[in-house]
């Protein structure tokens, strides 16, 4: 703790001033109190499995559908959320075939495919996939959620899924 008395005048004769512990008044010990235990914000993985499993519990509408060869892929949500943007799909198979699912691609396209000059298909990773289907039964469906990292869809730009079955020719996409 200091305690200064300020005078103004036209020209200083010291400018910088030093207290040495025996021209000190006293001293002082500042008191620690008990703290409350820091709360650790969740692991990122956990954040994405908590809030995944909200979304797919959460009432959805299907905002685009593909149907081919007796599969339809369907896009039900779109979320931001902080750094991220989650699709809620949903895979059903209607087929007389089990769906092996090879990959499931979102692409962000810029441009007019008819035009080819400016046409540009733009893969975005994902940075979680909560309950991606490996295997759909016949008659069976399987919603599930992918998280990427942010983006914004502007004019021109769309949003392209593309979904391809292991070890076999049926393959499922759809602009946005």
């Amino acid at each position: 703790m200091y305690s200064y008395i300020l005078k103004y005048k036209e020209q200083l004769t010291k400018l910088n001033y030093f207290i040495t512990v025996k021209e000190s008044i006293g001293s002082e010990r500042p008191v620690i109190l008990e703290q409350e235990p820091i709360v650790q914000p969740l692991d990122k993985i956990d954040y994405f499995k908590k809030f995944c499993n909200h979304l797919l519990k959460s009432n959805s509408v299907s905002i685009a559908t593909k149907r081919r060869k007796g599969i339809k892929l369907q896009l039900q949500k779109i979320v931001h959320n902080a750094s991220e943007v989650y699709l809620v799909l949903e895979i059903k198979n209607k087929s007389e075939i089990d769906f092996e699912t090879d990959y499931l691609n979102v692409y962000r396209v810029n441009g007019n495919k008819k035009r080819k000059a400016s046409y540009q298909k733009l893969l975005i990773q994902p940075d979680y996939k909560y309950e991606m289907p490996k295997n759909i039964k016949v008659g069976q469906s399987q919603r599930f959620v992918y998280v990427l990292p942010k983006f914004v869809l502007g004019d021109n730009k769309k949003l392209m899924i593309e979904l391809q079955e292991l070890n076999g020719s049926r393959k499922v996409f759809f602009k946005h």
